[in-house]
């Protein structure tokens, strides 16, 4: 799980299609979740609640 939250959150870095406060809310989702296990599921949706650019980017890394 740890390593599938340092991808997500390596790659919504290299975003420039995502806003930094965005990233912001991200990244503090993702530390909210690192510690469930049955988060990964959740995780697209929630971003996505964010920002709509965060679905490429998972299908990208192969999270999608």
């Amino acid at each position: 799980m740890q390593q599938k939250i340092e991808k997500i959150k390596e790659a919504v870095e290299k975003s420039p299609n995502i806003a930094d406060e965005e990233k912001n809310l991200m990244y503090q989702r993702l530390e909210e979740w690192r510690h469930e296990d049955e988060a990964m599921h959740l995780i697209p949706d929630m971003l996505a609640e964010i920002s709509v650019e965060i679905r490429p980017i998972l299908k990208e890394i192969g999270l999608l």
